[in-house]
């Protein structure tokens, strides 16, 4: 390929050089033969380059120039001029000039002549225009004395032929005239006979028109001239028709010359450059570039090294640079002689240690090729270079690998004072053996910290260097002993309750963080076996730590105030030992996890109680934490805390918040004492015949009572008492005084009595509002028709919440202990007859109310409702319809305070003094008060009132219904009442209708 090209470029040089062509001659485009001239010549030249000028006069056969006329050559189109012999004109001095056009024979005929022209003059005009009239008057032409007149003729018709008429006259007008008498000159021109603008010229007879200057033709100039119409033009060169001549539109065919008949070689110029092949088109030609070279002519080096290509700073030599090429120092192809087939692409000279063809490839010098692992000691970093590399030394380290320790000790000349000693680190020294009263990076600054001995309360203080630099910050830190908190060890922890007494601290979420676990932990000190010590209250539920029997209790409820878990812990010694123990309960992951330490000693690992806790249970909330105060939280009923709390803490993962007398919201405890005697000591305080055991409660006792004797001492004998003696209906009901916190109105109870009976489908006992209008729950006893005791916890409604049944019938005439136990917090009821327990879950899930109201005992006869004949029941009590629905079959549950029953048991008659629909309700006379000031208003209806001798009647005698509505105004008198403790509350207690017997309850 590149030989044929070359050639072809030889040839073409051969045949025509620049310049070689002379007279606008350009070197001949088409193909090169032997035969072929080096020149295409214009038209007005010829000769091998353009140096002959064609004499156009003489190659045409015969003479160019016609009538005589002079040819002459021109440089211009069409090459040549005719001058011609006057009375000629056109190009070839073809047409002969009209003479007569300017109409010179005035008075005759004109005659076109060549270069002149002849007029005929009319009768009575001669001269060479005709425009002298001739002398008609010879001499002597009138005779007698008459005077000539020259008349022109003494014709009338004066260019025509006249005819006599009968005196007249008319003129035949020779042509070219007009009028009466023939005198008027014809304009043939007048009409406008020459079209397409030739040119009219006037004759004597006619007109003739000029049609040179337009291209039409014949006598009027209409007849169109088509210069087209022997297709001049060749090789399909359009043909443009002009003013007698055309033009040839060659533009669209490869051909150039006035008739297209010369072909174009666009290749002739040898327009493509770098050894491209260039290839003629029409009017066109392409160029076949080599690879590398680009543009229309390939003119156009593409740069292959902008932008560098090449990496790494390496240096990027097109192989198109010619220059470059015979340099043996050079890598392939510069070594060699330069071709255009390769002249494509670079070449990247790479530095020492990179390869690729673009030096892309750098190998990582920072690893050793022997083990794949850094060179590099200690350092954080390593930057791989050319062939080279740079460790960034790790802060303590340096050299080229970063494997020289550096010594800080040396480094700043043992910079440790005062007897310390520098020890090095990485990085870093430390002065060690620094005195206690130094500090500092360099052991140089004394301590002034606890100068000013700021712990108090004689609380070991520890100096602190805050900051050291730009100049000392002295501090301290005081280590508080138990008991005590704050910056200085001044304010108290420690608090101390007496069962009625608590403190609440709130804590806010803003100061814990949102997502992390938390623990929880305090030191308290009781003598107490059962107790509610804390409870952690939010918007997720409550956690409530106690204790029960000498056992830890933690209970978790959810917002509904379900229980959701609870754990029992026992403890390795009595609980109620009055040792310091500590409690830390840990809320992670959903669990709950208890430690404590007792007596100082902790007792780890610490147990997992509950599992599946929500992650609810973070501070991720404000919360309140209530230490003592409250009865009944749910741990088992028990009381109120006594005993002492210190340390009191909710640690998370960034902070510490601690209870103090100062950050309580409200306290009711005694802050900073925690002191108490022993209460059951050598000689008890209890009855030593009537007591089986003294229990410590921290600032009191409790005398546990043998049976049938009761008392805060024991000292107290407790009779028996009987219900339906002789078949009569009686029973007796307890309620609260004036002045005393509610008896019944409690979260928690148990009531225990000994029972000796025979009586099936019986009432023995309702705790709760006996009336139809109760708002709270209600615990009804009763035994079955199997002698069984049952228990049931009634909605206000009369709808069921728990019931249990005692598995032995109690109808045995022996006598049984019977415990009931209810818990509402803890959601529990109980019952135990001798020594077989049962118990039940209350298990709905929403808040129930407290008991209150009255504890009401007795209706055992069974019997059927009082007949009109029969013995008056009158003390029998009467319940509202939603407790009938819950009696056994066959229990009758008569009006109470003597009221007659109706026979549908739907109302009772009530004796005066009473009201109500059960007659349960007595009615105040003595309030207001209608006696004097000085008298005391005794109540008729108060059966404690009465079998006094001392008092007047009916106060000295029996109770009776009959007598029970009215007063008394006495002058001085006291009322005894008795009071009995149950469970460390305590109630007054007064009968309705004396009983044969005094009650007791336990």
């Amino acid at each position: 390929f590149d030989e044929d090209a070359n050639e072809l470029a030889r040839t073409r040089r051969a045949a025509c050089s620049e310049g070689d062509c002379k007279n606008g001659g350009i070197c001949w485009p088409g193909g090169v033969t032997s035969s072929t001239p080096p020149c295409l010549c214009p038209d007005a030249y010829t000769g091998t380059y353009c140096t002959n000028r064609i004499d156009f006069c003489a190659t045409y056969s015969g003479s160019r120039c016609q009538n005589g006329g002079t040819c002459s050559n021109t440089d211009a189109s069409p090459w040549y001029h005719c001058s011609c012999v006057p009375g000629y004109t056109g190009t070839d001095c073809e047409i002969n000039i009209d003479d007569c056009a300017s109409k010179p024979c005035a008075n005759g005929l004109c005659s076109d002549l060549v270069n002149a022209y002849s007029c005929s003059c009319f009768t009575g005009w001669e001269g060479r225009n005709c425009n002298i009239n001739h002398n008609d008057c010879p001499t002597g032409a009138c005779l007698n004395g008459g005077r000539c007149i020259d008349g022109n003729g003494t014709k009338p018709c004066t260019n025509g032929l006249c005819s006599d008429l009968v005196k007249n006259y008319s003129c035949s007008c020779f042509t070219g005239w007009e009028g009466r008498n023939c005198s008027v000159d014809t304009d043939y021109c007048l009409s406008g006979p020459c079209q397409n603008g030739g040119v009219c010229s006037d004759g004597n007879s006619t007109f003739t028109c000029d049609c040179s200057r337009v291209d039409f033709q014949d006598d009027t100039c209409s007849s169109k001239i088509d210069d087209c119409a022997s297709s001049p033009c060749q090789h399909g060169g359009r043909c443009i028709d002009g003013v007698r001549s055309f033009t040839c539109d060659c533009s669209a065919t490869d051909f150039n010359g006035p008739n297209c008949q010369s072909r174009i070689d666009d290749c002739a110029s040898n327009p493509c450059s770098h050894n491209a092949t260039c290839t003629d088109g029409l009017r066109d030609f392409s160029c076949s570039c080599f690879s590398g070279y680009s543009g229309k002519t390939c003119s156009n080096d593409e740069p292959d090294c902008s932008p560098n290509p090449c990496q790494f700073g390496a240096a990027c030599v097109e192989r198109s640079n010619q220059a470059l090429y015979g340099n043996s120092s050079l890598p392939l192809p510069f070594n060699d002689s330069f071709s255009y087939a390769l002249a494509a692409g670079f070449v990247c000279l790479c530095p020492r240690g990179i390869y690729g063809d673009t030096c892309e490839i750098n190998p990582n010098d920072c690893l050793d090729p022997a083990t794949n692992r850094s060179v590099c000691a200690h350092a954080s970093n390593c930057t791989d270079g050319l062939a080279s590399f740079t460790c960034h030394c790790l802060p303590g380290y340096e050299g080229p690998t970063c494997s020289v320790d550096i010594n800080e000790c040396e480094q700043f000349g043992q910079p440790c004072q005062n007897g310390a000693v520098c020890k090095d680190l990485v990085a870093d020294y430390a002065c060690t053996g620094c005195p206690a009263e130094f500090g500092g990076k360099n052991c140089s600054v004394r301590l002034t910290g606890c100068d000013s001995s700021p712990c108090q309360m004689n609380e070991k203080c520890e100096a602190l260097l805050l900051r050291e630099l730009p100049s000392p910050a002295h501090g301290y830190r005081c280590t508080c002993k138990p008991g005590w908190s704050g910056p200085q060890c001044n304010e108290t922890t420690l608090a101390s309750f007496n069962g009625s007494t608590a403190f609440r601290v709130l804590l806010d979420s803003s100061k814990l963080s949102t997502t992390t676990d938390c623990t929880f932990e305090l030191s308290f000190r009781t003598s107490l076996a059962h107790f509610d010590l804390v409870r952690l209250s939010s918007h997720w539920g409550d956690i409530r730590v106690g204790a029960h029997d000498s056992s830890l209790v933690l209970l978790f409820f959810n917002a509904s105030s379900s229980v959701i878990g609870r754990a029992d812990w026992p403890i390795s010694h009595s609980l109620a030992s009055t040792d310091w123990l500590t409690l830390s309960v840990s809320l992670t992951n959903g669990s709950a996890t208890l430690s404590r330490s007792e007596s100082g000693v902790s007792q780890l690992p610490g147990a997992q109680l509950v599992d599946g806790l929500s992650d609810s249970f973070k501070p991720n909330s404000r919360m309140s934490v209530r230490v003592g105060g409250e009865s009944g939280s749910g741990i088992d009923g028990g009381g109120g805390f006594r005993g002492c709390v210190r340390d009191l803490r909710l640690v998370s993962n960034d902070s510490t918040l601690v209870a103090s007398g100062t950050t309580a919201e409200s306290s009711s405890a005694t802050w900073g004492v925690c002191s108490r005697s022993v209460q059951c000591g050598s000689p008890s305080p209890c009855e030593a015949k009537t007591s089986s055991m003294c229990s410590d409660v921290w600032n009191d006792f409790v005398c546990h009572c043998v049976t049938g004797f009761g008392g805060l001492r024991c000292s107290f004998e407790l009779p028996s008492f009987s219900l339906g003696v002789g078949g009569s209906v009686s029973s007796a009901s307890f309620a609260s005084a004036a002045g005393v916190s509610s008896v019944y109105g409690g979260d928690s109870w148990t009531i225990e009595l000994r029972l000796v009976t025979l009586s099936r489908g019986a009432f023995l006992l309702l705790l709760g509002d006996p009336s139809d209008s109760a708002t709270t729950p209600r615990l009804l006893v009763t035994i079955d028709h199997s002698g069984r005791l049952s228990a049931q916890l009634l909605h206000s409604n009369g709808s069921l919440i728990a019931a249990l049944t005692s598995s032995d019938s109690v109808a045995t005439g022996s006598f049984v202990s019977v415990k009931i136990s209810v818990s509402i917090s803890g959601r529990s009821l109980s019952l135990s007859v001798s020594s077989s327990v049962r118990s039940a879950s209350l298990s709905s899930a929403s808040p129930l109310p407290q008991l209150s109201g009255q504890l009401i005992i007795g209706g055992f006869s069974g019997a059927s409702p009082p007949s009109t004949g029969g013995r008056s029941k009158r003390s029998l009590p009467v319940f509202p319809a939603s407790i009938w629905a819950a009696m056994p079959s066959g229990v009758y549950l008569p009006c109470r305070n003597g009221g007659t029953c109706t026979s549908s048991k739907a109302s009772c008659v009530c004796h005066p003094g009473y009201s109500g629909t059960d007659c349960s309700v007595d009615n105040s006379e003595c309030s207001p008060n209608p006696c004097g000031s000085d008298e005391v208003c005794l109540e008729r209806s108060h059966s404690a009132n009465y079998n006094h001798e001392t008092l007047p009647w009916p106060f000295n005698g029996s109770f009776k219904y009959e007598t029970a509505d009215g007063y008394l105004c006495l002058k001085s008198h006291v009322l005894e009442v008795s009071r009995l403790k149950r469970q460390n509350r305590l109630m007054l207690v007064y009968m309705k209708r004396r009983p044969m017997t005094t009650p007791t309850i336990i």
